[in-house]
């Protein structure tokens, strides 16, 4: 199965696809808003354009959980079909499926942090 097939024919690959735009619009955005509020101060930008960052934080998260769920999905079918699997193997794949949800927390954590501190500067040049 080529890359591209997996990214659009799988449930895990979709929701890898949404995990990689949303980081990447908390990574750009995130940054560009922060610039456009601190450094030149402008009073044009509306109050939806710094929610988007709860958006995009709560998208990434999300999609993180949908993915472990996926690939849970996606194990227990395999174990349906082989069933000497030793418990070390299935504890091992457990954790894994927790690290993607755990970095999305993270990215979870930034938007809110890019939110709060956009939001602030905001509501102080619009008052």
């Amino acid at each position: 199965m080529s890359m591209f097939e997996y990214l659009f024919t799988t449930l895990e690959g979709f929701t890898f696809l949404l995990i990689g735009g949303s980081i990447l619009g908390v990574l750009i955005y995130g940054p560009y808003l922060s610039v456009q509020l601190f450094l030149t101060k402008k009073k044009t930008i509306k109050k939806t354009n710094i929610d988007s960052m709860i958006v995009l934080g709560v998208v990434v998260f999300i999609s993180g959980i949908l993915n472990q769920i996926a690939g849970m999905i996606e194990v227990l079918e395999v174990m349906i079909q082989k069933t000497d699997i030793s418990p070390q193997l299935v504890m091992s794949g457990i954790i894994e499926s927790f690290k993607v949800p755990i970095f999305c927390a993270f990215v979870l954590i930034i938007s809110l942090l890019f939110w709060y501190f956009n939001k602030k500067k905001w509501e102080s040049l619009n008052i």
